[in-house]
C-alpha cells in the first residue's frame, strides 16, 4: 500500500514538473522579451555622411496635422529667384555643381519682420568636417547639438515646409526652404509637429528632439544649404550663444572648398599603396595616372625622378 502511494506522489510530482516546463517553453518572459525589443531599437549607429539624395519614405506619417485636402500652390514656393522646382521626396533634386560656381550671391539673410531663431540651444557633439567612424574618416555635413528627448527645435527662419517625412539615415526629418534662399535640414527627431507646405516663421516649434535614424543618442542634426549643396553652419550661427554672426551671407566658391577635399580624399582612397611597373610606364605615366607629383613619387621610392622603370618594378604610391 505504502509502495503504491509513494508511486502515485512521484507521478503527480513529475506531472506537475512536466507541465512547468510546457509552460515556460510556450510562455516566455514577456519581460526579458520586450527588454530585448527595446535594446534592438536603440542598437543604432551615427550616420556617415548624409546624402544629400536619400528619398524619405512614402508611408504616411503625423499625416493628421496636415489640414484635408491640402495643395500646396508650387507658385508660392519661396526664393524662387534661385529654385525653379518643388520636390516633396527627395532631400536634393537640383544636381546643381557649386564647386566651381562662378559668381557670387549675397543673400540678406533677416530683414522687412523676418527674424531668426536659432534651431535648439546645446552643446555641440560634432562638428562640420571629418570625424572617425570605426577605421574610417567620414564627413558629416552638419552641426549636431545635443539634446533631450521632446526638447522642441525651431525653424530658423521664415519659409515654407518642403519635406516632413521619415528616411532611413536621417530618422524623422523636416527640410524649410527660406525666402533668403536658404534651406534648413533638421533631423532623428521622436515626433514632428508639422507638414509639407506649412508657412512657418523663425521661432516656430517644428519637431521634438529625438534619437530616430541613424543615431547613437539623442540629438539634433542640423544642415544648411543652397541650391542642396551644404554649407558650413557655423558661417552663419554662433552655436554657443545660438546668435546669428551677420544679417547677410556671401555665397561663393569658398563656401564649397569642403569639396575638393572630399573628392581629395575619395581619390586618394582609391590609390593602392603599391603597384608593379607595366611595359613602357615611366615615372611621369605613373604619376599622372594617379595623380601624384614625379618628386613625390621618387622621394617615396628613394629613386631619382628620371629613373628609367623596368616591367614588374614594385613601386610605392602612398
Amino acid at each position: 500500500m505504502q509502495k503504491n502511494l509513494l508511486s502515485i506522489t512521484l507521478l503527480i510530482l513529475l506531472s506537475c514538473f512536466s507541465q512547468k516546463i510546457i509552460a515556460q517553453t510556450v510562455e516566455p518572459d514577456t519581460t526579458l522579451a520586450q527588454s530585448f525589443e527595446e535594446d534592438e531599437e536603440n542598437d543604432e549607429f551615427e550616420g556617415e555622411e548624409f546624402d544629400s539624395n536619400i528619398v524619405v519614405e512614402s508611408g504616411r506619417y503625423w499625416d493628421f496635422i496636415r489640414p484635408t485636402n491640402l495643395k500646396f500652390d508650387t507658385s508660392f514656393a519661396p526664393a524662387q529667384t534661385h529654385y525653379n522646382s518643388w520636390d516633396t521626396i527627395t532631400v536634393n533634386p537640383y544636381k546643381v555643381d557649386l564647386i566651381k560656381m562662378p559668381d557670387t550671391v549675397i543673400l540678406k539673410l533677416i530683414g522687412n519682420e523676418c527674424g531668426f531663431h536659432p534651431p535648439a540651444i546645446g552643446d555641440i557633439t560634432s562638428n562640420f568636417g571629418f570625424r572617425r567612424w570605426g577605421r574610417r574618416a567620414k564627413f558629416h555635413f552638419g552641426v549636431d547639438l545635443r539634446m533631450d528627448v521632446g526638447d522642441p527645435v525651431y525653424a530658423s527662419f521664415e519659409g515654407v515646409i518642403r519635406i516632413a517625412k521619415k528616411s532611413a539615415d536621417y530618422g524623422y526629418m523636416v527640410l524649410i526652404r527660406h525666402n533668403n534662399g536658404l534651406e534648413t535640414l533638421y533631423a532623428h527627431f521622436s515626433q514632428l509637429l508639422t507638414y509639407s507646405g506649412q508657412y512657418v516663421k523663425a521661432g516656430d516649434i517644428i519637431g521634438l528632439a529625438g534619437s530616430t535614424g541613424r543615431s547613437t543618442g539623442p540629438h539634433l542634426h542640423f544642415e544648411i544649404r543652397f541650391k542642396g549643396e551644404k554649407i558650413d553652419p557655423n558661417r552663419l550661427v554662433y552655436f554657443p550663444s545660438g546668435s546669428l554672426l551677420s544679417d547677410s551671407l556671401q555665397i561663393d566658391q569658398s563656401c564649397f572648398k569642403h569639396l575638393y577635399v572630399i573628392k581629395s580624399a575619395k581619390l586618394k582612397a582609391k590609390i593602392p599603396k603599391y603597384i608593379k611597373a607595366r611595359r613602357g610606364d615611366t615615372l611621369s605615366k605613373i604619376a599622372r595616372r594617379y595623380g601624384i607629383s614625379i618628386k613625390k613619387l621618387a622621394r617615396l621610392n628613394r629613386i631619382s625622378s628620371k629613373a628609367k622603370l623596368s616591367k614588374g618594378k614594385r613601386l610605392r604610391l602612398r
